[in-house]
């Protein structure tokens, strides 16, 4: 049988020559933004399987390390492409813009005002066709009682006509 020192020998050769693979790899990704910062490019460039490079918790630790130094250097380049700012320019863009929002808002009080007016009136002329229509009801309602008084007088004159008209003939 065979030594199993010489197995813990080379299992030791692998680690170590793996080891080596990764630490590259990730220098290579770190360094060239082209590569992708994720576990399977690094598999491709170590040519070590997924779940092996997953056992070993510090290469993963690696790649999120690069990964949250790319978003800083996007972040960094983004805020160096913005030209410097004259506050005279934002405090005048600012200023226009709450005149603008004033003016706005003055336009519209003004219509809710003339739209109040316009109610206003209306409800006034509503009130004063109302006032001379219920007078209107009450001079037709008096015409109209002392009609049916003056027609009942009509009908005892005529019931008393008639019943002197019978009286005559009979």
């Amino acid at each position: 049988m065979s030594d199993p020192r010489a197995f813990d020998q080379r299992n030791k050769e692998d680690f170590d020559q793996y080891t080596e693979l990764l630490t590259r790899a990730l220098f290579d990704i770190g360094a060239n933004e082209s590569l992708k910062a994720t576990v399977a490019e690094l598999s491709r460039l170590t040519g070590m399987h997924r779940n092996t490079i997953r056992q070993r918790v510090w290469p993963l630790e690696r790649l999120e390390i690069i990964k949250e130094n790319r978003r800083i250097e996007v972040l960094r380049k983004q805020d160096s492409n913005k030209k410097p700012v004259d506050p005279m320019v934002v405090l005048t863009e600012k200023l226009e813009a709450a005149r603008i929002e004033v003016l706005h808002w003055f336009t519209e009080v003004k219509l809710a005002y003339d739209v109040a007016q316009t109610n206003e009136n209306k409800y006034q002329s509503m009130v004063s066709s109302r006032d001379t229509y219920i007078s209107l009801l009450a001079d037709a309602n008096k015409r109209l009682l002392e009609s049916q008084k003056e027609i009942d007088k009509l009908k005892q004159v005529i019931s008393i006509l008639e019943a002197a008209q019978v009286e005559k003939s009979s």
